[in-house]
């Protein structure tokens, strides 16, 4: 049995609805506080709170494989929300590790984020200086650490995927700055970049990282491994591809707007990232990876098929 926390979310439904189509079973769970669905597929999505030891015991029970997806990713609500962050983000994990041990999981796979890295690195790998510049980073480096120490222990196989921007249609929509660009270029409105726009951001589309989960599942893999795409653009060249694809699709663009003074926080703005996908293709089996280009058609013709 696979349990997969955050089943109603943009990543975790998407999971489930993978996982379901190879006839694996499933248990779908999710505290619906952002998350709506309650079904995907034949599964049933469960209304359990993982940071409650009551809840984590009953779901972890006849589970071999556990996708940790449930947590809080808005950096902002983050800070604004520090403990209940902290239990989402972090308790969560140290529950699951200590009941699944108990009942007998095998493996736990958890998302990480590219957050947990020194802004500054210009080129990514597994390796790379880890530097958290914001609480949800640090989060994410702490339960990296627990799930870590278990590994060394035995007691347990851990699979960490430190992602990138995920983006493309899913089951449920995500409120990506891709998107946010696809939605204003749809409805005619002014694209609105917050910051200089020299902000670098790598993307990769949903169909690839449901496939790397689908792969950490079924395969004897272990360790930590970036979760990232072939393609890094800045904010503005992003807003430029978005209308090139819309003056290709839609024969129109529109009017890309820069503040300045809207950006909070600290965002990458080298020249350029380079990710090192070396590991990550071969978990894929060398398959062809979709372009930030096509995830933008898709993006704006909801019917398109690869």
């Amino acid at each position: 049995m696979i349990l997969v926390t955050g089943a109603a979310g943009y990543m975790g439904s998407a999971l489930v609805h993978a996982l379901s189509r190879k006839k694996k079973p499933v248990r779908a769970v999710d505290n619906f506080t952002t998350g709506t669905l309650r079904k995907v597929n034949d599964s049933p999505v469960w209304e359990k709170d993982f940071t409650s030891l009551t809840d984590v015991k009953e779901m972890v029970q006849g589970v071999t494989t556990i996708v940790h997806l449930g947590a809080i990713s808005d950096i902002t609500q983050c800070q604004n929300h520090p403990k209940e962050a902290l239990l989402t983000n972090v308790l969560s994990v140290k529950y699951l590790i200590d009941e699944g041990v108990n009942a007998g999981v095998q493996k736990i796979i958890f998302p990480s984020s590219f957050a947990v890295y020194d802004p500054d690195s210009t080129t990514i790998t597994e390796e790379t200086t880890i530097q958290p510049q914001n609480y949800y980073g640090q989060m994410k480096w702490w339960a990296e650490e627990l799930l870590k120490a278990e590994q060394r222990k035995g007691t347990l196989d851990t699979i960490i995927f430190r992602q990138s921007n995920i983006c493309g249609k899913g089951l449920v929509s995500k409120r990506t700055v891709l998107e946010a660009f696809c939605r204003s270029l749809l409805e005619n409105r002014e694209i609105r970049i917050h910051g200089s726009g020299k902000q670098v951001r790598n993307f990769i589309h949903l169909e690839d990282a449901i496939e790397a989960y689908l792969q950490a599942i079924d395969t004897p893999v272990t360790g930590v491994w970036n979760l990232a795409g072939e393609e890094t653009y800045s904010i503005r060249q992003l807003a430029q591809l978005v209308n090139q694809v819309g003056e290709e699709r839609l024969g129109r663009t529109v009017r890309v707007i820069t503040d300045p003074n809207a950006q909070t926080g600290h965002e990458r703005e080298p020249q350029d990232i380079t990710c090192d996908l070396h590991r990550l293709k071969e978990l894929l089996n060398h398959r062809p990876m979709w372009t930030v280009k096509e995830t933008i058609h898709q993006l704006l013709n909801q019917k398109q098929t690869r």
